[in-house]
């Protein structure tokens, strides 16, 4: 079961076992930002989780298209994507979120 929030997985910086770390100044000024628009305000890894915690597809490939523009960087795939900006797939054994 997994207990992680959209905000929680989003603005996560790390985990500790079972417990999910997570930015609370982050989350608190950009918690209600859409994919696209965390995007616009710079937060490309936030964007990226986002994207994934959703399972939207058609935002990752958008969020891919437009961060090789941005950067000038070719990236050959979503995996190669995901790994530059350091975000996995939703952890199912959290079971607690813990704010910094």
């Amino acid at each position: 079961m997994v207990f992680m929030t959209r905000n929680a997985f989003v603005f996560c910086i790390g985990y500790n076992g079972g417990t999910a770390i997570v930015d609370r100044k982050l989350e608190a000024r950009f918690g209600r930002l859409k994919t696209r628009e965390l995007f616009a305000q710079g937060l490309y890894k936030p964007a990226l989780a986002s994207a994934l915690f959703a399972k939207s597809q058609e935002d990752v490939a958008w969020l891919k298209a437009e961060y090789e523009k941005k950067t000038g960087i070719p990236l050959r795939d979503i995996d190669t994507f995901q790994r530059t900006l350091g975000v996995g797939e939703v952890f199912s054994g959290i079971q607690r979120t813990s704010f910094l």
